[in-house]
């Protein structure tokens, strides 16, 4: 498990409770979708109204602070009331969930009641980076984002990469959208709910490959579907962004500041870069491209953000690979060639849908490097998912990017 709680340490009895209830809280629990969180654990028969406390703390009733002890969280149930007692406010956030999760419902004189069974217990992630990657597609639903994200936050992810394909409408280019797009005021509520329950949101937008903001397969194009004068924006296939144009580099520089403008405050931006296809590997197209997310790089972290961007056009399948892994490097020396011009600045989320061996050898060709690396799973079952945490934690990766494309509902 990339995040598990030691088991509850027993108690006698339990905290029993059910209607209005008052407790206090750190200011960082004072938001709406944390009293909807507690209306709706607790089987819609209680609410809660909170007053403030300067401590990382949730206390309702009488339950003494435990001490952390090397933990993030620790929680203590008595007959007489709950304390949550955190390190920081996503610790608090985090520990306010796991609370939730042992809510029972009982019978109490006929009508339903909630319980708590006392005892204490300790959180703290194996993990500290746990991000989840999204995709917004014509056919999302407002709803179906918010229902993701609320998701994400019960599950205590601490990252959300947001991708919108073709359904955010910008200023700086109407056709980057499709007509049925969102517009940023009807995406930012989601975006504050998200930053509510301790995520932060990561804006992301290809920078190289996937310029169709559609998959190759459907030959789809939102922006030359809509206006083919716009052509000359991109390669000749239409697939990838023309990056040796300083029109086009001033669009993807406009499109950033849109988007972290609207994702608010944050350490991270994802420009893609990936399946980059009809790439000639000739060392002034390796150099450029390097140079080109270099550049990036560099006025990124001016703004206190780190680009992260997709690994595969930097890999050869090595012939001696155990997994069968997704690679766009020509040959070895290609793979070494970019992998030294590329800037130790860019986090690569290193997506591998076919890894189910441990260890996931692409990252140690990364950190090899001097990387720092992501592992990004989809939806290949348990194996797939143990291969990754696996070799996450005893490589002491960054952290894992759980990817769900258009596959969410598996």
């Amino acid at each position: 498990m990339i995040f598990h709680p030691q088991k509850m340490i027993p108690g006698e009895g339990s905290f029993v409770f059910s209607g209005a209830v008052s407790a206090k809280a750190h200011p960082c629990l004072h938001k709406d979708v944390i009293y909807e969180f507690w209306h709706n654990f607790s089987y819609q028969v209680s609410s809660i109204s909170l007053e403030e406390s300067e401590e990382y703390v949730f206390l309702l009733g009488q339950a003494e602070k435990l001490p952390l002890d090397g933990h993030e969280c620790s929680i203590h149930v008595t007959k007489a009331g709950i304390c949550v007692h955190a390190e920081n406010e996503q610790a608090l956030l985090r520990g306010y969930m796991t609370l939730l999760d042992q809510f029972e419902a009982v019978d109490a004189e006929d009508e339903t009641a909630v319980c708590v069974k006392c005892g204490k217990m300790y959180d703290k992630p194996q993990m500290d980076m746990r991000m989840v990657h999204y995709c917004v597609f014509p056919e999302t639903q407002l709803w179906e984002i918010e229902r993701f994200v609320r998701f994400c936050g019960a599950l205590k992810y601490t990252h959300i990469v947001l991708e919108f394909w073709g359904m955010l409408k910008y200023d700086c280019m109407k056709e980057l959208a499709w007509p049925q797009a969102y517009t940023k005021a009807q995406v930012a509520p989601i975006i504050r709910e998200a930053q509510d329950l301790g995520m932060e949101v990561i804006p992301m937008f290809n920078h190289w490959g996937h310029a169709a903001a559609a998959r190759v397969m459907h030959g789809k194009h939102v922006v030359l579907d809509q206006n083919l004068a716009l052509q000359t924006y991109f390669s000749e296939d239409g697939w990838c962004w023309d990056i040796r144009k300083d029109k086009v580099k001033r669009l993807l520089r406009q499109i950033r500041r849109e988007l972290t403008e609207l994702c608010g405050a944050g350490k991270y931006f994802h420009i893609g870069c990936d399946e980059a296809y009809g790439f000639e590997m000739n060392k002034e197209n390796m150099d450029f491209i390097c140079d080109f997310i270099n550049e990036i790089a560099d006025e990124m972290e001016e703004q206190g953000r780190r680009v992260i961007a997709w690994g595969d056009m930097f890999l050869y399948r090595h012939p001696h690979y155990v997994n069968k892994y997704s690679c766009n490097a020509v040959s070895p020396a290609a793979e070494q060639y970019m992998l030294q011009r590329l800037s130790r600045k860019v986090l690569i989320a290193d997506w591998q849908y076919h890894a189910k061996e441990y260890p996931v050898e692409t990252a140690g060709v990364f950190t090899k490097a001097g990387f720092d690396c992501l592992l990004c799973p989809w939806d290949e079952g348990d194996a797939q998912m143990k291969a990754v945490v696996k070799t996450a934690r005893e490589q002491k990766l960054t952290g894992i990017m759980h990817t769900t494309w258009h596959t969410l509902t598996r």
